[in-house]
């Protein structure tokens, strides 16, 4: 029984690990945009200054 709980352990350490690089690797750097008051795109990848974010829900 001991056996089979470090082998159940390391399998699920091993999918839980390869879903992770699955999902943070890529190629390269995407361009990252969102949109602006008028719905127009707007970069906020490769800024020489950090960018705040507001969200506003509308919510009471």
């Amino acid at each position: 029984m001991n056996h089979f709980l470090k082998t159940t352990f390391f399998l699920v350490t091993l999918a839980v690990a390869a879903v992770t690089l699955a999902a943070c690797g890529g190629d390269g750097e995407e361009e990252l945009t969102l949109q602006d008051e008028e719905w127009e795109g707007v970069s906020i990848s490769g800024k020489d200054q950090p960018t705040v974010f507001f969200h506003f829900t509308g919510v009471d």
